[in-house]
């Protein structure tokens, strides 16, 4: 059995963020719509409601940059969100004091603004981070998070077998992914893998889902260290036929097994959880989210963090 080093996969994953984002869109696009959930409706005032910050953020584990989306809600004609341009935005390694600026950034997306603060900076994992905005007619707001690991996921032999050989298995796959003690929650994704060169020399790659997320609802809550999972053989010889099948085509090919193991901290679970049972215009301000993190609650929104971590596994 062949594992790739951990360092190895995220190196790779970091010098190559677009295969990352290709192979894992499923998963991001989750956690990125995460970020919009309370602050794209009509703002409901309360009386003498003053404005404040609203902060969201997501730091990834060994990610190359980082993200820090700055919003008020202000009585207005339109009572709508708008961005906060101008700010002081800062990110603080708790451990060394090491600090730096992000930059006050906007770009154009699919015919759609997008406003943020951005630094480039590798986010590591197992350490905690501050992050502190001013902005001048607002309160200053401060926000920690301490950033989940992962590690290699490896299955025992018989698993490994049975991977290479699903014909001839009768029974569901378990596997464990092994999580961080700065996890809430998490949720495991299996996909088969392949990878080659057609005739004419040109790099074809593919990827079919074993266990898609459920974007209800995708969490495990995190009790142990180690997370049982169970992959359903049957699901399991279906992607496999189809890579497979692709492969047939190409001179050179291999096929793996990708097991991906998401964590988030409880700082984004928390978000998530009460910002699902809040859809109720009527059960919250539309500006602010049940729960927040930010210090002595001067603003509103979360900084929270998470990991992604790719164990590819060779089968041939």
């Amino acid at each position: 059995m062949k594992v790739e080093p951990s360092d190895s996969r995220r190196q790779s994953r970091s010098q190559n963020l677009g295969q990352l984002v290709r192979s894992l869109a499923s998963c991001l696009a989750f956690l990125a719509s995460l970020f919009s959930l309370s602050c794209n409706q009509t703002f409901q005032p309360e009386v003498n409601y003053k404005p404040k910050l609203n902060v969201y953020s997501v730091l990834f584990a060994n990610a190359r940059a980082a993200y820090v989306r700055v919003m008020s809600v202000v009585e207005s004609p339109t009572d709508v969100s708008e961005p906060v341009r101008g700010a002081s935005v800062k990110l603080t390694r708790m451990l060394d004091g090491y600090s730096l600026s992000l930059v006050d950034t906007t770009e154009v997306i699919d015919g759609d603004t997008a406003s943020y603060y951005y630094a480039p900076v590798r986010i590591l994992p197992g350490f905690s981070y501050s992050v502190s905005v001013e902005k001048g007619g607002y309160p200053p707001v401060t926000a920690n998070v301490t950033v989940p690991f992962g590690y290699a996921t490896v299955p025992e032999q018989n698993v490994y077998s049975a991977f290479r050989d699903p014909e001839d298995t009768g029974s569901n796959l378990g596997i464990e992914a092994i999580l961080s003690g700065f996890a809430s929650a998490a949720f495991v994704q299996v996909l088969v893998e392949y990878r080659g060169l057609d005739s004419t020399g040109n790099f074809c790659v593919g990827a079919f889902n074993v266990m898609p997320i459920d974007s209800v609802n995708p969490f495990t809550e995190i009790e142990a260290a180690r997370l049982p999972v169970s992959v359903n053989i049957s699901q399991y010889r279906d992607a496999f036929a189809l890579a497979k099948k692709a492969t047939s085509s190409l001179k050179v090919s291999h096929m793996y097994v990708q097991i991906i193991v998401s964590q988030v901290d409880n700082n984004l679970y928390r978000f998530f959880v009460t910002s699902m049972r809040s859809l109720d215009p009527l059960s919250m301000r539309t500006d602010k989210i049940i729960f927040t993190n930010i210090f002595n609650k001067a603003g509103t929104g979360i900084v929270s963090a998470a990991s992604i971590d790719t164990t590819r596994i060779f089968l041939f």
